[in-house]
């Protein structure tokens, strides 16, 4: 009898030792962990009497970083407590390939970065016997591994017909002195009239860009000049009949980036007379590369008289052109 007892207890013995040493304890169902943020996927593991096994890293293009994307064993299966479960994390959208951009005009690069996983970095610009725009080289180079939305910086050509001469210092000069000193470097001047108390008239006072500035052919360049004081009349002059004063807005929506553009809008009066409304210097920041964007819109308002013409230019080079006329609507002439 006394040995019958021993071998009972110990086969329980063994029994147990099997079962809650050797096989881990109790059953449990494998939870599913996909999807889940890995540091959640190892709490709910825990929680449930399982480990987290060796972790297996991989890129995904969708899958957010540090996320479950697989599991083994599959969730659903049931098992000891104290197994280990072994999760396949996303290294998130990186390790992307550069598109090849090189050999490409900068309008055709800059779209078919938009719409990729990128965005255009910086652009700069060399004298080169390439086509103006055509894109000379890229970084990060093409087939290079880089993050979702990174940016690509170009490097453009800006041609040999360009930025050719300097630009000499017409201060000081009369408006046809001035015209004579530019006369064959293809450029335009601009005037913009000014008021400053005991300044010189009729001469240029200030220019932009300033001497000895590289300047490309059809390049605008503005001064500042003070007008002459009116004549005083012989006889009281008859008053001319006042003509109606419109108020109007220029909106006018740009199909490129130009936060690294120099962008100016001016007005020209039925008597020929030209101002600018609004200048935008070129922006480096994050805040102008996030709003003067494509599709990004211009507005100015403005008052006139009769007829006027608003002119937008972008890089010193007349981009469009708008007709107002007796209060109605603008019109697009260029």
């Amino acid at each position: 009898m006394a040995l019958v007892v021993f071998i009972g207890v110990m086969a329980l013995s063994g029994y147990y030792v099997f079962n809650h040493v050797l096989e881990g304890g109790e059953h449990v169902t494998i939870p599913n962990i996909v999807g889940l943020p890995i540091t959640d996927a190892s709490l709910y593991l825990v929680e449930e009497g399982l480990e987290m096994g060796k972790i297996e890293q991989v890129p995904h293009p969708t899958v957010a970083a540090s996320h479950v994307i697989s599991q083994r064993p599959a969730a659903g299966r049931v098992v000891r407590t104290g197994r280990k479960v072994i999760p396949t994390v996303s290294m998130g959208t990186d390790f992307l390939k550069a598109p090849d951009l090189t050999q490409k005009n900068f309008q055709e690069a800059h779209q078919e970065l938009e719409q990729s996983r990128f965005r255009t970095g910086s652009v700069a610009r060399i004298p080169h016997r390439a086509e103006r725009d055509l894109v000379l080289s890229q970084y990060p180079p093409p087939g290079a591994q880089i993050g979702n939305q990174d940016a690509i910086h170009l490097l453009l050509s800006d041609g040999l017909e360009r930025a050719q001469e300097f630009m000499p210092d017409i201060r000081g000069l009369s408006v046809a002195e001035a015209e004579e000193r530019i006369a064959g470097l293809g450029i335009s001047l601009v005037a913009e009239e000014v008021d400053y108390p005991n300044a010189r008239r009729n001469v240029v006072l200030n220019q932009d860009p300033p001497a000895d500035t590289l300047v490309y052919q059809g390049q605008v360049v503005t001064y500042e000049i003070r007008s002459a004081e009116p004549e005083a009349p012989a006889e009281a002059p008859q008053p001319e009949p006042q003509q109606p004063r419109y108020e109007a807005e220029v909106r006018h929506e740009m199909p490129f980036s130009w936060y690294d553009q120099d962008t100016h809008v001016d007005i020209i009066d039925q008597r020929g007379n030209r101002q600018t409304l609004r200048r935008y210097p070129p922006a480096y920041d994050d805040q102008s590369r996030a709003l003067r964007v494509t599709g990004s819109a211009i507005r100015v308002p403005l008052s006139y008289t009769g007829e006027a013409r608003v002119e937008i230019y972008v890089g010193g080079e007349l981009h469009a052109a708008y007709s107002l006329r007796g209060g109605q609507a603008p019109v697009r002439t260029r």
